[in-house]
């Protein structure tokens, strides 16, 4: 009777420390916060030719 009781809970921790995480990924990953959202930019060099000459410019582009 003891082993049974003791294998048992041992498998409902087992369970439940399996499905902790998984309600945990989901929380972290909800968010209320939808107008802040942050824009990831970074500047480009873009090499173009006019009239013979070469042209460097720094462009800004952002996802």
């Amino acid at each position: 009777m003891k082993k049974i009781l003791l294998a048992s809970v041992i498998a409902l921790a087992t369970a439940s420390a399996a499905i902790a995480p998984t309600k945990a990924a989901t929380v972290v990953v909800k968010t209320n916060d939808h107008m802040h959202i942050k824009k990831h930019c970074r500047t480009k060099v873009v090499t173009t030719w006019k009239h013979h000459h070469r042209v460097v410019e720094k462009v800004r582009v952002c996802n």
